[in-house]
């Protein structure tokens, strides 16, 4: 029990470290990207739309893991790129993040991206051979990042709106730009 409690945190540590770094460009720019677009006083439709993001994010990664879903890395961090030009452009037409089903299955839809993207991570670490104990391990990393990052993007992000007292339409469509034009150079850079 006691190996398999230090695989878990291992594993655990592994993926948490990895996402929250910069070596993850494209999950945490996306992350990043969607904790910025809530408001402090809707944390109902923030939990439901991160649960949903977390969800499609297990189920890419299982799917995956499983060979089920198999990409190339480069169709993967071309997905990746078009995901956050689709959150970008998703901002961008949507200036009131409401959780409602349409919403919901956006984000679980990112998410199944995101989570394909971290299988080939996880699969590169640790080898093609699944392991129970890392698998849960890794993927609680992984939520705790998400957690942390969009929850860290929202403070920061309802911070800066309170210090500059800047308008939110404002705000959110400045925000949505940056990421469609990130997005964009990141699909030009890996469709070439």
């Amino acid at each position: 029990m006691d190996l398999n409690m230090n695989m878990i945190f291992s594993s655990f540590q592994t993926s948490f470290n990895y996402l929250i770094s910069i070596s993850s460009f494209d999950h945490f720019l996306i992350l990043l990207f969607v904790g910025s677009i809530f408001h402090l006083k809707n944390p109902k439709s923030y939990l439901s739309l991160i649960l949903a993001l977390i969800i499609g994010s297990s189920i890419g990664f299982v799917l995956s893991n499983l060979n089920v879903l198999n990409f190339s890395s480069s169709s993967i961090k071309l997905a990746m790129a078009i995901s956050f030009l689709a959150i970008g452009i998703h901002n961008m037409l949507s200036t009131n993040i409401i959780a409602n089903a349409i919403r919901y299955n956006f984000f679980a839809l990112i998410g199944v991206v995101i989570g394909i993207s971290l299988n080939s991570y996880f699969v590169r670490i640790y080898g093609s051979n699944f392991s129970f104990s890392k698998s849960i391990g890794f993927n609680l990393g992984i939520f705790a990042a998400y957690i942390a990052i969009t929850l860290s993007s929202l403070l920061l992000s309802n911070l800066l709106l309170l210090i500059f007292k800047m308008e939110k339409k404002s705000y959110y469509l400045a925000i949505s730009g940056i990421g469609i034009g990130i997005s964009l150079v990141l699909i030009y850079l890996r469709y070439k």
